[in-house]
């Protein structure tokens, strides 16, 4: 009965975490990659709190190691200003903390407190996170400004001329509102999570191959980013240009 009450209750854990009703607050803005690390130490400590419940509470892991993965939510919230920066002390911290979770972990399953399986589990979680991280230092998607070539190049001569580029912009910009609107209905009950998560990094990073776009994801494997990026090349979502590895993938012009 406790199994399969404990089993109800770890299936639950991600239809919570990951529920329709979306959370507006966001202090990572356009840090996509800072983001996607903070929902996954979300669920790690969840997952932590949740294999730790039947522990005594007077024992010092369970103490330490709950105490340690709460830590993990503010440490990726101060991240989220330098995860592109080189040789980043925070950064650097923040896998030190995880290796001390892992070994934690371990502890707690050599000792008989949680399950060999479970231990594992989170254990390669944990390991994913830590190496997110590394190679969200490498992207784009970590940076919290982007800026298009217009917005450098694009001077203003006058007031009048201003005023005339606002109304024209205006109206292009509704223009361009309306194709997204059919854009979105296109794709919103057609394509995947997977599916939207790789537009996404197209959007963001311009002209990417399949590995560019996997060291964003590194979740998924190259194999499952190919199935995608071949059905949303399919569907018109996504252009393909070059051919076998030397393969490029960006947004498609609506």
């Amino acid at each position: 009965m406790d199994y399969i009450k404990n089993t109800q209750k770890s299936e639950q854990l991600p239809r919570f975490l990951d529920g329709v009703r979306s959370v507006r607050t966001n202090p990572f803005g356009e840090n996509k990659a800072g983001d996607r690390a903070y929902r996954r130490a979300e669920r790690l400590v969840a997952a932590i709190h949740l294999l730790t419940n039947h522990i005594p509470s007077d024992e010092p892991l369970r103490t330490n190691i709950r105490r340690q993965s709460l830590a993990l939510l503010s440490d990726v919230i101060e991240l989220r200003d330098e995860m592109r920066a080189v040789d980043s002390h925070k950064v650097h911290l923040f896998q030190v903390s995880v290796r001390h979770l892992i070994s934690m972990l371990r502890i707690l399953a050599v000792a008989g407190f949680i399950s060999i399986q479970n231990a594992d589990a989170v254990t390669e979680a944990l390991d994913e996170l830590g190496n997110f991280l590394a190679v969200s230092q490498r992207s784009p998607m970590s940076e919290s400004v982007h800026f298009s070539r217009e917005d450098l190049l694009d001077v203003r001569m006058s007031d009048l001329s201003f005023k005339k580029d606002l109304k024209d912009s205006m109206n292009i910009k509704d223009k361009r509102s309306g194709d997204t609107n059919v854009l979105n209905n296109k794709t919103s009950n057609t394509v995947t999570t997977r599916g939207n998560v790789i537009l996404d990094i197209l959007r963001t990073g311009g002209e990417m191959g399949i590995r560019d776009v996997a060291a964003q994801v590194p979740e998924y494997s190259e194999k499952m980013i190919q199935r995608e990026l071949l059905d949303l090349t399919q569907r018109g979502l996504v252009k393909k240009s070059g051919l076998k590895r030397w393969s490029k993938y960006s947004l498609a012009e609506v």
